[in-house]
C-alpha cells in the first residue's frame, strides 16, 4: 500500500476535523440550534473549506453518525471467526454500558437519543442508519454462526435471527441509559449468556 500524500492528507485531517467539530457542537447546542458557521470556527476552517467535503449541513450529520456508529461497531463486534466471538461481543457491550462511557473516544458527548433526532430530521441519514444497523446485524450473524458450528451457540434459531434480537436489544439498552432508567445489566446479560448458549443433552 503506498503512502498517503501529503495534499491528500491535509484532505482527509479537514474532514476529520469537521466531523469531530460537528459531533461536539450538535451534542451541545441541538440539530435545530447549531449552526454551520459555529461548526466551522470550531473545526478552526472556513465556510469554503466546508464545502469542498460536503454538500450541505445535512451531508455532515450523515458523516457524524456514520463515524461514530462505525467506531462504536468496529469496538464492540468480535469479528475474529471464532467460536467465542459472539459471547466476546455481548461482553464487550456489556462492558462499555456498565462502565457508562462511550464504547470509543471522539464521541464529543453524542448519546444515542442525537442520533434518533437526526433521524427524525433527515430522511437521508434515516437510510443510512437503517443501512448501518443491517450491516451489525450481517456481522453479529457471522459471529452467531461461528459459534453454532463450534457448538457454543443454540442452533435451534437461526443466527440471523438471534442477531436481530441482539442489535434490537441494544436500541432498548440505549434509549433506557440515556432516560437512565435503572435496571440489572450484570442479571441480565447473565440470563442472555444462558439463552444463547447451545443446549446440552441429558443423560438418560
Amino acid at each position: 500500500m503506498g503512502k498517503v500524500r501529503p495534499r491528500e492528507a491535509s484532505k482527509q485531517e479537514t474532514r476529520d476535523a469537521l466531523i469531530a467539530a460537528a459531533t461536539t457542537e450538535l451534542a451541545e447546542k441541538g440539530l435545530e440550534t447549531a449552526s454551520l458557521d459555529a461548526i466551522c470556527a470550531r473545526a478552526g476552517f472556513t465556510r469554503g473549506a466546508f464545502y469542498v467535503h460536503f454538500r450541505d449541513r445535512d451531508e455532515l450529520v450523515v458523516a457524524v453518525v456514520d463515524r461514530l456508529l462505525t467506531k462504536f461497531f468496529d469496538a464492540v463486534i468480535a469479528t475474529n471467526d471464532s467460536p467465542e466471538d459472539l459471547e466476546r461481543t455481548v461482553k464487550q457491550y456489556v462492558g462499555m454500558v456498565a462502565s457508562r462511557a462511550p464504547a470509543v473516544r471522539g464521541t464529543g458527548g453524542w448519546r444515542y437519543h442525537h442520533t434518533l433526532a437526526a433521524c427524525a430530521r433527515s430522511p437521508a441519514l434515516r437510510d443510512r442508519y437503517a443501512a448501518l444497523q443491517q450491516e451489525a446485524m450481517a456481522r453479529v450473524t457471522k459471529a452467531a454462526h461461528a459459534g453454532q458450528r463450534a457448538g457454543r451457540v443454540r442452533k435451534d434459531v437461526p443466527a440471523r435471527t438471534l442477531a436481530e434480537i441482539l442489535v434490537m436489544l441494544t436500541m432498548g439498552i440505549n434509549v433506557m441509559v440515556d432516560l437512565e432508567i435503572p435496571f440489572d445489566l450484570e442479571g441480565g446479560a447473565r440470563a442472555l449468556g444462558a439463552l444463547l448458549a447451545a443446549k446440552t443433552r441429558k443423560k438418560a
